[in-house]
Parts: C-alpha cells; sequence; structure tokens
C-alpha cells in the first residue's frame, strides 16, 4: 500500500501493480466542515494509477450562518510516475497527478465543479530512507457551478515523514491554499499527526491540523482506515 492519508502532500509512488487500495476518513474543522471521504485507487501499471473519490457525507457551515448538509461529490481522475525514486541517487521521484471534481449533491452549497493538477515529488534519506521529503503544488479550477464562474488558484503543500519504528510513520507537514480543496478551509495550516500498517493489507492514520492565518480555521483532526488487496499479478506493493 501507498497512502494518500494523514497530509495533503503525497509521495510520488504508487501502490504496487495490481493492488486495489480503499480509504476512508473523516475530517473536521469545527465551525467550518465536516467530511466522510471513501477514495479507490487501482494500479492497472507499474507507474498508472486510477483514482475515484466520494464523498459520501459532507457538513458545511455557509456565509449567512446556516448550515448545509448533504452527498458532496465526485472526484476522478489519476496519478502518472514520471520517475521512480533511487534512495543512492539525489535527483527525486516525479509524479503528476489529476483530479476531475464532478458535483452530485441536492445542495447547491454542497456542490463542486472543477479540476486540479498536482506536480508531487519526494525523496527518502537516511539509512534505509527513514525520512521522506515530500513536496506538492497543484493548480485548481473551482467553483464552476456558480453564476459567477469558476475560480482559480492553488495549493502547496511541504511534508516530513520519521519511521520511527519499522512500520509506524510519524509526520509534519505546512501546506496553504486560497479554496477548500482536500477537505480543509482555505488558509495556511501546520499538521502533525501519524500512520500504522498492521500488515499489508490494513492501516490506520490520523492527527491535528491547525490555521496560521488570517480566516483559516482555527484547528481540525483527520483519522483513516487503509485497506489493499492484490487482484492480479505484478511488482512487490510499495510500502
Amino acid at each position: 500500500m501507498n497512502p494518500t492519508r494523514p497530509t495533503v502532500a503525497n509521495s510520488a509512488a504508487i501502490q504496487g501493480k495490481g493492488t486495489v487500495q480503499v480509504e476512508t476518513g473523516y475530517d473536521a474543522y469545527p465551525g467550518a466542515m465536516q467530511t466522510v471521504d471513501t477514495a479507490f485507487y487501482y494500479a492497472p501499471l507499474d507507474r498508472l494509477r486510477l483514482d475515484f473519490v466520494w464523498s459520501a457525507f459532507a457538513h458545511q457551515a455557509n456565509d449567512d450562518c446556516t448550515t448545509t448538509n448533504g452527498v458532496s461529490t465526485i472526484q476522478i481522475g489519476g496519478k502518472v510516475e514520471f520517475k521512480k525514486e533511487d534512495y543512492h541517487r539525489w535527483p527525486p521521484g516525479v509524479a503528476v497527478q489529476y483530479e476531475a471534481e464532478l458535483p452530485t449533491a441536492s445542495k447547491q452549497a454542497l456542490q463542486g465543479y472543477g479540476q486540479q493538477a498536482i506536480l508531487l515529488l519526494n525523496h527518502h534519506f537516511g539509512p534505509n530512507g527513514v525520512l521522506d521529503v515530500m513536496a506538492n503544488g497543484s493548480i485548481v479550477q473551482a467553483d464552476c457551478e456558480t453564476a459567477t464562474g469558476c475560480r482559480y488558484g492553488g495549493q502547496q503543500a511541504f511534508a516530513v515523514s520519521y519511521h520511527v519504528t519499522k512500520a509506524t510513520r510519524v509526520y509534519t507537514e505546512v501546506f496553504g491554499q486560497n479554496n477548500s480543496q482536500s477537505n480543509t478551509p482555505p488558509g495556511t495550516y501546520v499538521f502533525a499527526g501519524f500512520y500504522h500498517p498492521f500488515n499489508d493489507s490494513f492501516g490506520i492514520d490520523g492527527g491535528l491540523r491547525f490555521g496560521v492565518t488570517p480566516g483559516s480555521s482555527s484547528f481540525g483532526t483527520t483519522v483513516g482506515l487503509v485497506f489493499g488487496k492484490k487482484v492480479h499479478g505484478g511488482s512487490t506493493p510499495a510500502r
């Protein structure tokens, strides 16, 4: 497995060929938004991952002090790994990810219609690659369903993970955005969290985010589960 949670920044790597990976989680920002997502990832090739993400539930506080609950959006897309990382050489792993967001909710406030293109870089350092440095940057088109038309912006994230044991990783991250991508209100945030796989098929993750700029949510939490299963032959799944 190669989890996309708990950080916003992600590795350029994907799970092993022939592996289906399912992630489900809950993101909460009191007084702003809460989301339950389920993501399905499938790697038909060594360097290609196909994505389907469904927000089964969303709670959103509106500008007029009302709240909205309902089914939110669907995202479809994928990730292409252009350059695999080599621990023993300095060039990082490089990948590009694309997401198209399609509205499915009956409530206008929960709909989202747009797209996002993300550049992903990462490299491991230290003995056996215990330290992983990840940097992501994206261009975002959002809110195309509104009468005023699409808004454009971006999202930047920088994260570091450290293997405190052979399996358990701890994360720190800083990221900023001018929209509500990644189930997070606009603003700049710092994050601390963890990921622990119990075996090759199941893991858990979670953490806390704190807003550090005016207008951002003061704090938020994320918790999730990760499942993986190899459905046809290929190389050993990435860790």
